[in-house]
């Protein structure tokens, strides 16, 4: 099966400063594929590549097998900063609408209500984002992203900015959308155990500038369990595989 994304020896550079060195892999369609790496590695960099936001120095990224100078329109994008992304002055059913002008209204209504029930927002579907938790209205980010049907979904350290005990509630959200939608989800984050807790592979990045260190499966049952999968032993070595690769470059970097 191709991949929905090929990511091909792709170096980029802000003015004489590397950030990206002849990075490469591939994503696979309906795969959840996570990016760690230590802080400042390019992680936020190589995201804008890859969303077609920016074009690198050298080396390619491919959607389908094709190359991109802007978004495709089946590709979606959350970002970490649901206070920005979200357009203050319209509900979450309008928000959740804002890219579906292009068909009908009675679908546009149709696929708004689906995708507010599957991040269970359908209680706060005429509110504004001021009147929403910080949950919520990364819920309604969600929301928007997945009513445009998306194949490929890229998520960018999207619950860094809520609590924990909703980060939490947000990865198993977005697991069961990625799994019931069969998409394809990219997720960059800096957090170790939610990337092996979330993922089928994991790609480590070195320090700056970044390329991979390794490729890790995550070979772990679905459904996953914030208790029962993270105590087992499984889970235990995964997560220190990567902590293990990540250290070592932070550490080399220091040297």
């Amino acid at each position: 099966m191709p991949s929905i994304l090929a990511v091909e020896s792709i170096s980029k550079s802000y003015g004489s400063a590397p950030v990206l060195d002849g990075l490469k892999f591939e994503q696979r369609p309906g795969e959840f594929l996570s990016i760690v790496g230590p802080s400042g590695c390019g992680k936020s960099t190589l995201l804008r590549c890859i969303a077609s936001l920016m074009q690198p120095n050298s080396g390619s990224v491919r959607h389908k097998g094709n190359t991109f100078a802007e978004p495709p329109s089946w590709l979606s994008i959350v970002f970490q900063d649901y206070s920005r992304a979200l357009f203050p002055w319209l509900t979450v059913r309008q928000n959740v609408a804002f890219g579906l002008h292009h068909i009908g209204s009675r679908e546009r209504d149709e696929r708004v209500q689906a995708a507010v029930q599957a991040v269970n927002l359908t209680h706060a579907i005429d509110l504004y984002p001021w009147q929403l938790s910080g949950g919520m209205q990364q819920r309604c980010s969600l929301a928007r992203s997945i009513v445009v049907r998306p194949e490929l979904l890229l998520l960018d350290e999207p619950f860094a900015s809520v609590d924990a005990q909703t980060r939490i509630d947000l990865q198993d959200l977005v697991i069961d959308l990625s799994r019931r939608m069969n998409l394809s989800t990219l997720l960059v984050t800096h957090d170790v155990e939610e990337a092996v807790y979330m993922s089928d592979r994991i790609v480590v990045l070195s320090t700056r500038p970044a390329r991979v260190v390794e490729e890790i499966t995550v070979d772990l049952p679905y459904p996953r369990d914030q208790l029962a999968t993270k105590e087992t032993p499984d889970f235990l070595q995964l997560r220190h595989q990567v902590y293990t690769l990540i250290r070592a470059q932070a550490k080399s970097n220091n040297n």
